[in-house]
This record gives C-alpha cells, sequence and structure tokens, in this order.
C-alpha cells in the first residue's frame, strides 16, 4: 500500500465522530469525505480509496447500492466496504448481507471505533497511545452476564493490557468492567483483542503473558476519565486497586 491508506467516509456518518484538522495526518490516514451516496460513488471510481465507509441510508444512492455497485465492478471489486447502520433491525442486516458487504457496525461511529475497524481490516500496526502502568482489576468476558476477571497491566486513551493464562484470539470482541480511582461510576464499554502476548511466543517479551484490548465504545466522559488518569500520573510505580 502507496502512501497514507485512502479512507472514504460517507457525510451522514460524521456528525458522531471527532475528525480535527490533524485527525488525519496523526492517524496515519487520508480521510475523503463524501457528500451522500451518490458523491461516494463517484469518490470511490476516481480516488480508489483502500477502505469505504457508508451509510446505508445514504442521501441519492444508498449505501447497499452503492456496495453492490462496487462489488459488480471488476476493478473495485476487492475494495472492503463498511456498511453503518442504526439498528439491529433484521430488514437492515439482511440488506448489508445480499451485497456482500466486508463488515456492519452499528451508529454512533466514535473516533475509537473508526480506528479500530480501518486498521483491523487494512491490517495495519496500531499506534502507540500514551501508557501508564496500572493494576486494576478488570472484568471481561463475550457475555456481559458471565464476566472473569484479571489484572491490568498497563493502561492508555486507546486500550489495556490485561495478564491472563487463557487469552481469547485476536479480533475477539469482549465486553469490559473496570474502575479508576478517585471515578464514582466504573468504566463500561466494549472491546477486542488487538494482540496476544503468550509465554510460548512472546510478542514483547517483557510483558507478561495476555491480551492488549482495543476500546470500541468508549464513552466520550469514560474516555475523558482514562485520559485524566494516565496523564496525571507522575507515580513510576503501578498503582494497585484492591477487588471491592
Amino acid at each position: 500500500m502507496a502512501g497514507n491508506p485512502k479512507i472514504l467516509i460517507s457525510a451522514e456518518i460524521i456528525p458522531s465522530l471527532d475528525l480535527d484538522d490533524d485527525f488525519a495526518s496523526r492517524e496515519g490516514f487520508e480521510i475523503l469525505i463524501a457528500r451522500d451516496g451518490q458523491h461516494a460513488w463517484d469518490l470511490i471510481e476516481k480516488e480508489r480509496p483502500d477502505l469505504v465507509f457508508l451509510d446505508l441510508y445514504s442521501a441519492s444512492l444508498a449505501g447497499d447500492a452503492c456496495c453492490e455497485m462496487i462489488r459488480d465492478d471488476l476493478t473495485l471489486q476487492a475494495t472492503p466496504v463498511i456498511l453503518v447502520i442504526d439498528s439491529q433491525r433484521r430488514e437492515d442486516l439482511a440488506r448489508c448481507l445480499k451485497v456482500k458487504c466486508t463488515d456492519v457496525i452499528f451508529k454512533p461511529l466514535s473516533n475509537h471505533l473508526l480506528l479500530a475497524t480501518s486498521r483491523r481490516i487494512l491490517g495495519l500496526a496500531y499506534r502507540s497511545f500514551p501508557r501508564v502502568p496500572t493494576r486494576l482489576i478488570v472484568r471481561y468476558g463475550v457475555d456481559s452476564r458471565n464476566l472473569f476477571h484479571a489484572f491490568s497491566v498497563n493502561l492508555s486513551s486507546g486500550g489495556v493490557f490485561i495478564e491472563t493464562d487463557e487469552p481469547y484470539p485476536t479480533d475477539q470482541e469482549l465486553f469490559l468492567e473496570f474502575s479508576l480511582p478517585n471515578v464514582a461510576q466504573p468504566i463500561v464499554c466494549k472491546a477486542f483483542v488487538a494482540w496476544i502476548n503468550t509465554e510460548q511466543q512472546p510478542i514483547n517479551p517483557g510483558m507478561p503473558s495476555g491480551m492488549g484490548l482495543q476500546f470500541l465504545s468508549l464513552s466520550l466522559p469514560d474516555l475523558l476519565a482514562v485520559w485524566e488518569h494516565i496523564s496525571h500520573d507522575n507515580d513510576p510505580q503501578p498503582k494497585i486497586q484492591a477487588p471491592s
């Protein structure tokens, strides 16, 4: 992939994102904004983006119709297409599956979810978020009603590494819950397994066995709480929180 990957985003998705002027260069992407569905198709033909995010209900040309046009074009059909929908209504999911989109995600589309999805689909390395050693009890699992618990090793605004000898496979989506010192409410969000560190195959020999989790659905108040925690942590020793 020569240069920064191009990502096309339908304008209907933009209100839920925080795309400042430096976002694209900071994250290593070139962002193309399409006014509506027809404009998205025109840009796709002209710019040949590496990844496309389309609103299923886009004006002038629906997201699934645009995806179908991409799949019917021999020069474009391999382009990854993410359809963004409002709900889990059966008919909406059926529309997405019918046109063989690469993935389906639900509104609101956060910056974290945009970045995590883009890097996962494009096979790009995850950019390093500032992180601090932090030892917290983290509850996690596939089923929010049946969560396991483990200690975190470090924490960043992008995710958390937890210590475990039984990690989930890469890309597995999980429910997370953890509490920060001096924050009244627990942080509750979704995340996915970005990487795994094992004793047999250590990616980072300086880390214990475990898994690096990338946040997917961190709310703005929770993101600010995490950011404040890591930005004000001047203690070189890990913070330890006892189980409640």
